[in-house]
């Protein structure tokens, strides 16, 4: 290789090597900041799941509306995606449980998609896909996964679809991140009884509630801004672990970088002590020529 290329490739390689390293540092930037909201939100959850303890009895009858088994006709499948690419198999993998589920859940009966994140738009746009929406990776605020939330209560309440699932990433560590499915509705005890588990584990108190007027009213009040809160917790979720999954590919891509640097530098050197051992063969030989 010419002393000219190998010198520009180094110089590509660095360029990529910056820019993934500043990609990295970005990435690990918003993941904390995601999982900051996500502590935040933290004494809401504790409170809803001492509110709902008190009423896990009447859960379990089933009496609320979003409990309630429907006949199955038409089923709503919503995936989380991201917009961005450069987040390593972050997105395939959900879209290979997705699409895994999908077929066994069609048996149910007919299946519509919704896409959230443009990479779930362009892998599912060939598919039956009723709503789209993009622009949710950074979303920190509960307030902007509401048009999310609002679109899978009303579906359900207004018997658009009798069941909905919903595919997202769960966030275990900066190093696990887990595709996941749950069913939202109809509302099961499983999700109710997973979610009072995992926060009475930091509720240091208990609280006694006087319901009023009926508590069938109440559990029709509660469960909805129950599902807003569990879908914004998804949504963090999946966004933490698209920032981390991107940090370590952005990572992974550094060390690659560097190291391609490093065995191009070494061909450097090698190449440009060979053209001077050539250039001194040359300049001997004329001597002795000349002599």
């Amino acid at each position: 290789m010419e002393l000219k290329e190998v010198k520009n490739k180094i110089g590509s390689v660095k360029n990529i090597s910056e820019l993934t390293s500043a990609l990295e540092t970005f990435s690990a930037l918003k993941m904390k900041k995601t999982q900051k909201r996500f502590m935040q939100s933290k004494p809401f959850a504790q409170e809803m799941a001492r509110l709902l303890s008190q009423m896990h009895a009447l859960l379990e009858r089933g009496d609320s509306i979003f409990l309630k088994q429907k006949k199955v006709e038409k089923i709503l499948v919503c995936v989380v995606a991201s917009d961005r690419g450069f987040c390593g198999p972050f997105n395939s993998n959900i879209f290979k449980l997705a699409d895994k589920e999908i077929p066994e859940i069609s048996k149910q009966g007919k299946v519509d998609i919704m896409a959230i994140g443009k990479k779930a738009i362009d892998h599912y746009k060939n598919r039956n896909m009723v709503n789209q929406l993009s622009g949710v990776g950074d979303y920190w605020h509960f307030d902007e996964t509401k048009e999310i939330s609002d679109f899978l209560i009303n579906s359900y309440l207004n018997d658009e679809y009798q069941k909905i699932y919903l595919f997202y990433t769960h966030f275990h560590s900066s190093f696990i991140q887990k595709p996941s499915k749950i069913k939202l509705f109809p509302l099961g005890n499983d999700t109710i009884d997973n979610f009072l588990k995992e926060e009475h584990k930091s509720c240091d108190r208990h609280s006694d509630y006087l319901l009023e007027p009926t508590s069938s009213v109440i559990i029709d009040g509660i469960v909805p801004v129950f599902i807003e809160y569990l879908i914004y917790q998804f949504i963090l979720s999946a966004n933490t672990s698209e920032h981390s999954a991107r940090m370590m590919a952005m990572r992974n891509a550094s060390d690659n970088a560097k190291g391609l640097l490093e065995g191009l530098r070494l061909e450097y050197n090698k190449a440009r002590q060979e053209k001077i051992t050539s250039e001194v063969c040359e300049i001997s030989s004329t001597k002795e020529a000349m002599g």
